[in-house]
This record gives structure tokens, C-alpha cells and sequence, in this order.
């Protein structure tokens, strides 16, 4: 089955309703049990669910006041992509930071992202 351009709205909404709920349990069982995570396209992949659970878990710690929306760009066979907008506060610092990213997620029959890239820009703006 291919991706449509609804199912893959409904998977952005469930994306970033478990960033904002904190809940890395729903963000990874949105993947694949062998997904690849591309955080970075410099950087290896995070490969399987556990492997994307673990690393929404540190967020869930690290970041509060999640904020998101986003444009689908395209949908063409299995794949979509997506300008996706960001914003949250870190807690430690309580640095408020925006991201601007581009997705590109590949789906497989079943409506679970198989790969997941992303590319982003970050604004850090420093605390009242």
C-alpha cells in the first residue's frame, strides 16, 4: 500500500504528540523494529527501536514545553517529506530553542517510518 498524504499527517500528529507528552514509548513504536534514525546526515544512524526509544527517552529528560507543526511537502510511493517546526526549552538552562527541519521518512505496508532522516537548524534563545 502507499503512503498518502493523510496517513502520513496522521503519523507527523502522533510524531509530535508523543514528543509533547514526553512519551518515548509511543515515539518509538512509530518506527520500525529495525528502523534507521538518521538524526544527522553526518551521523550513523540510530538502527532499531530500542536504539530510537533510548534516544527519545534522554529528550523526554532534557527538553519541556515541546511546540511543533508542519507542512508536508510531497508524498510519492512510500515516501514523505515534510518541513517540520520545532520549539522547546531546555532544562537545564532554561535556553528556549526553535528548530527548522526537513524529514524525509520512508513507511513500510503497515503506516511504521523504515528510515527517518532529518535536517535541521537550530535558534537558541538565551533565558528572561
Amino acid at each position: 500500500m502507499s503512503l498518502t498524504v493523510e496517513r502520513f499527517a496522521l503519523w507527523l500528529d502522533e510524531y509530535g504528540g508523543a514528543s509533547r507528552r514526553n512519551d518515548p514509548a509511543a515515539s518509538a513504536a512509530l518506527f520500525t523494529d529495525d528502523a534507521h534514525y538518521y538524526e544527522s546526515p553526518f551521523d550513523e544512524p540510530l538502527v532499531g527501536r530500542d536504539a530510537i526509544h533510548r534516544y527519545w527517552a534522554q529528550g523526554a529528560t532534557t527538553l519541556t514545553d515541546k511546540e511543533s507543526t508542519y507542512e508536508i511537502l510531497a508524498v510519492v510511493g512510500d515516501r514523505g517529506i515534510a518541513n517540520w517546526c520545532a520549539s522547546f526549552t531546555r532544562t537545564a538552562t532554561g535556553t528556549r530553542s526553535t528548530l527548522d527541519c526537513l524529514f524525509v521518512a520512508d513507511f513500510d505496508d503497515s503506516g511504521r517510518c523504515r528510515e527517518f532522516r532529518e535536517w535541521w537548524h537550530l535558534r537558541q534563545q538565551p533565558p528572561d
